[in-house]
């Protein structure tokens, strides 16, 4: 097995995963990605557990789990094999960390603020799966950080292309809770190079402007239809991202409004 002082998988080279791969290798890493399907490219390797096919084989590497949880049952299940076979090989090949990209989604839609330690009592099927996954995590004997990412947006994933002409059934003036693809690799790199002993850590911009103030901003940038709501009740959901600027790190993308400019 190849060893040296930074290894990294990427498990799950997609969206978040390829550019968070291209960041670490910058910064020095030997990185491998996966894809289910085979490609004859540098760097990439098959992780395909449908066809029973894992090419990763790298000691004592810094595994970083970013594909994004299905929404079919079918998909579901498929990532949690995904998730259940990556834990598994890392454990074997003596992984230094295991990084798991979970998402906000896992907190209640309450009107409070959030931070990592509070306990989570699930009341959707959405959100006990979401802790289901977490616990796996939890359970794996790994060295794991589990990293709570917000709303995900940037190159290709505008926030007002998306939801353009629809109704809501949130309220306008519930929080916006989102990070910009940006700060999510950056901040996965910091956690991944930090002295991180937090089992859990929440990556949010902390800036949260209400719903209506935000989407239509991001309309008027594109300029489509508007983004309508069902209600307008004050709705302060904040999912505080505290903890990771306490331990140093820096969003680049402070303010949401600025983050549209750079999608």
């Amino acid at each position: 097995m190849t060893h040296i002082s930074n290894n990294g998988v990427v498990v799950g080279a997609g969206w978040l995963g390829n550019p968070l791969a291209n960041k670490l290798a910058d910064s020095g890493w030997h990185v491998l990605k996966t894809s289910r399907l085979k490609k004859n490219e540098k760097d990439w390797v098959q992780f395909n557990v449908e066809q029973q096919v894992c090419d990763i084989n790298l000691s004592e590497a810094v595994w970083f789990f970013c594909i994004p949880p299905g929404r079919t049952p079918e998909a579901q299940n498929a990532y949690r094999e995904y998730l259940k076979t990556s834990l598994s090989v890392a454990k074997t090949q003596k992984a230094k960390r295991f990084i798991f990209c979970s998402t906000t989604g896992v907190y209640p839609n309450k009107p409070i603020s959030f931070n990592e330690n509070l306990e989570i009592d699930a009341n959707t099927d959405k959100q006990l799966r979401l802790l289901q996954n977490e616990q796996i995590v939890k359970e794996s004997g790994l060295n794991t950080v589990i990293v709570r990412l917000g709303g995900l947006m940037g190159p290709k994933r505008h926030p007002g292309r998306f939801l353009s002409g629809k109704t809501l059934s949130s309220s306008a003036n519930a929080s916006v809770n989102m990070v910009h693809q940006d700060d999510a690799v950056n901040g996965l790199l910091f956690i991944a190079e930090g002295d991180c002993q937090q089992p859990i850590i929440n990556l949010v911009a902390p800036h949260h402007p209400t719903k209506e103030a935000f989407y239509d901003k991001a309309t008027q940038l594109l300029g489509v239809l508007p983004v309508n709501f069902e209600k307008n009740e004050c709705e302060p959901r904040i999912i505080s991202s505290e903890k990771v600027r306490n331990l140093g790190f820096e969003f680049k993308h402070k303010d949401l409004f600025d983050a549209l400019e750079h999608c």
